[in-house]
C-alpha cells in the first residue's frame, strides 16, 4: 500500500507568502490614508452636531470650526479650504471630496478616493 503525501511544496510555500505579503505591505501603506479620512469625516460630524444645537446663517462660522477641528486633529489633507459648504434651503451641505495616493514601490501607487457630506441646520 502507498503511503499519500499531503501539504505544500517549498516553491508553493513560497508563493503564497509573496503573495499574503504584498497584500499586506498595501494595507499596511494604505492605513494612514484611511486614518486621516477618519479624522476628516469625524470633524465633519462634530460641526454637525455644533450646529445642530445652535444653527447659524453664516458660512464663515462653519469653515472656522472645521479649521479648528482640523487643527486639533491634525489634519494636513485636505485643507480646511478644501471643504466645500453650499446653502440648501434651510441647512448646509458640507461636502469633503478628495483623492489621496500611497506609493507602493517606485512610480507604482494607488489612489482611493473619499466622499463625505454632512448636512448642517441653518436658521
Amino acid at each position: 500500500m502507498r503511503r499519500l503525501q499531503s501539504g505544500m511544496t517549498f516553491l508553493g510555500g513560497l508563493v503564497l507568502v509573496l503573495v499574503v505579503g504584498g497584500w499586506v505591505y498595501v494595507g499596511i501603506k494604505l492605513v494612514p490614508i484611511y486614518l486621516n479620512y477618519m479624522k476628516v469625516a469625524g470633524t465633519l460630524d462634530k460641526v454637525k452636531d455644533e450646529f445642530s444645537a445652535n444653527p447659524s446663517n453664516n458660512e464663515f462660522a462653519i469653515r472656522k470650526a472645521i479649521e479648528r477641528h482640523f487643527d486639533i486633529e491634525s489634519v494636513d489633507f485636505p485643507s480646511f479650504r478644501d471643504i466645500v459648504i453650499k446653502r440648501e434651503g434651510s441647512s448646509f451641505q458640507v461636502t469633503a471630496a478628495y483623492d489621496d495616493a500611497a506609493a507602493i514601490a517606485g512610480n507604482i501607487s494607488v489612489q482611493v478616493q473619499f466622499n463625505r457630506t454632512v448636512e448642517v441646520p441653518a436658521n
